[in-house]
């Protein structure tokens, strides 16, 4: 057995919840982090609206009740797993990890919402959620970073377009699976769906600092071909009927 670590607690959660409880339960109520007054200063640069990792301890979790494989959630009809493949509180080191937003910071006592720690959990570190860093792998390679080279940034922006055009074709997909469910043009042209798509897709440009009238365009662009193909296929499959 190796030397055990000493960790300390930095704070604590404050939370109505004290007993096992389901996870989307307790994440749909807003908890507290009160850290200990000495860390307040580390508090320095972190916003509301940051999306935070919570590193925090299973303190109710008793040795006896730790197993190596279980079935999750307790659950007999779920397979026999191993403790390390679940999100299991019954771990080895009782280490709990969540991703929390903070909605309110008053001196050493965070407001956040979506944390599944149980009242009185010693926290043991906290983190800003970096998608580079943090979310799968696939989304990693996405995410905006520093680069080093023009060359670099290009490489960047290659993958993104990659990535954008795969989606783009999901997106055609969809298209040819909507039209199974439409029988005229005007249903096609929607004026009320596309007056309302155009307004989402203002509000995603501006809240990714991009210009709505640019992405409007791209967008008008885009539907109206879509808009093309879906009366193809009409016109073909009423073809179709005829014969």
């Amino acid at each position: 057995m190796d030397d055990p670590l000493n960790l300390f607690p930095i704070g604590f959660i404050k939370s109505k919840f004290e007993t096992n409880t389901p996870a989307e339960e307790m994440r749909a109520q807003p908890s507290h982090i009160i850290l200990k007054p000495e860390f307040e200063p580390g508090l320095l640069g972190l916003e509301s609206g940051t999306d935070l990792v919570v590193l925090f301890c299973f303190h109710r979790v008793q040795p006896e009740e730790i197993a190596l494989q279980l079935h999750p959630r307790h659950n007999p009809d779920n397979p026999l797993r191993g403790v390390f493949a679940t999100r299991s509180q019954f771990r080895p080191n009782r280490i709990g990890v969540t991703v929390a937003r903070v909605e309110q910071i008053e001196g050493n006592v965070l407001r956040v919402s979506g944390l599944d720690a149980q009242d009185g959990a010693p926290v043991l570190d906290l983190k800003p959620y970096q998608p580079y860093f943090d979310a799968d792998t696939s989304s990693q390679q996405f995410a905006v970073r520093q680069v080093a080279s023009l060359a670099e940034a290009r490489a960047a922006i290659d993958l993104i377009d990659t990535e954008v055009i795969r989606l783009l074709g999901h997106r055609a997909e969809y298209v040819r699976q909507v039209v199974n469910f439409k029988r005229t043009p005007e249903e096609v042209r929607a004026p009320a769906r596309y007056a309302e798509v155009m307004r989402r897709r203002r509000e995603l440009a501006e809240a990714n600092g991009l210009n709505p009238d640019v992405i409007e365009e791209m967008y008008k662009l885009l539907v109206e071909s879509f808009i093309q193909e879906e009366m193809k296929i009409l016109r073909e499959r009423g073809d179709g009927r005829r014969e």
